[in-house]
C-alpha cells in the first residue's frame, strides 16, 4: 500500500442486521459480576447512582443496568468490538486521543 496511495483494502464480507428505532443504549461503569452456566457467558454491568437519602445525605451505590448473555462466538464477538474501539481510543502520539 505505500506504492500505492490509491490501493484500498480488501472488501471484507459484512453481518446483514436490520436496525431497530427502539434498541437501548446502556451506559455502564462496571462489569462487576461474570460466569459461564451450560455454555452461556454472562456479564452483569453496573453504573453509579447518585441521589439524596432519607436523611438529606448522599448516597452512592451501584446498580445493575443489563445482564449480558450470550454463547462463547457471542462473547468472543463482544471482545473483538471492545477491542477494536480502545485501540480507536488509543493515544495516537500526535498529543491527542483518537
Amino acid at each position: 500500500m505505500a506504492d500505492n496511495p490509491e490501493a484500498r483494502p480488501e472488501k471484507v464480507p459484512a453481518v446483514a442486521f436490520s436496525d431497530t428505532p427502539h434498541a437501548p443504549f446502556i451506559f455502564y461503569e462496571n462489569a462487576p459480576a461474570f460466569g459461564f452456566t451450560n455454555g452461556v457467558v454472562n456479564i452483569t454491568l453496573s453504573a453509579n447512582r447518585t441521589y439524596a437519602g432519607p436523611d438529606g445525605a448522599i448516597v452512592n451505590e451501584q446498580v445493575v443496568v443489563a445482564y449480558l448473555r450470550g454463547n462463547v462466538p457471542a462473547a468472543l464477538s463482544l471482545r473483538q468490538a471492545i477491542d477494536s474501539a480502545l485501540l480507536l481510543a488509543a493515544p495516537t502520539g500526535q498529543d491527542k486521543a483518537s
